[in-house]
């Protein structure tokens, strides 16, 4: 049976910070962006994987994203406010500022054929693109929130 794990790594110079079963961005101020995570997903028990999509199945109750423009082939959008960008190489500049591409929206259907997922791809047979995430918290929207994301893919 296939398992995944999740790895963040560090923002500023790539190095591997570690495994993780969960994702924090911390306290952000109302109007901001949080810090950009870098993780990657790597698959265990398969030979090999394809079609690596990330859907974001709960907003914790803030706005993901009122009106998508500019959808992209992966299924980002040019705005919103929950960000995604990937890269098969880490890039220090990605991490370095608030992301520029973003869920179009939450998968409401909780399949892989959502149209609100983002295609992450691989970097080789048996992990993901390095995937980069970030927050903003408007102000109509105080207090804390959790969110959840849902990986889907393909395995031999």
């Amino acid at each position: 049976m296939p398992t995944l794990t999740c790895r963040e790594y560090n923002g500023t110079n790539g190095d591997f910070v570690g495994n993780i079963s969960s994702l924090s961005f911390g306290r952000i101020t109302s109007g901001t962006h949080s810090s950009v995570k870098v993780i990657d997903l790597a698959f265990i028990g398969v030979s090999s994987v394809s079609g690596v999509k990330i859907g974001l199945m709960n907003s914790g109750g803030l706005p993901v994203n009122d009106d998508p423009q500019d959808i992209a082939e992966d299924g980002s959008a040019s705005n919103g406010y929950f960000g995604i960008v990937h890269s098969v190489n880490f890039d220090p500049v990605i991490s370095a500022s608030a992301l520029t591409r973003h869920f179009a929206g939450l998968n409401t259907s909780g399949t892989a054929g959502d149209d609100k997922n983002v295609e992450i791809g691989t970097r080789d047979d048996t992990t993901s693109q390095f995937v980069y995430l970030d927050l903003e918290v408007v102000s109509s929207f105080l207090g804390s929130g959790t969110g959840l994301y849902k990986v889907f893919f393909n395995f031999e």
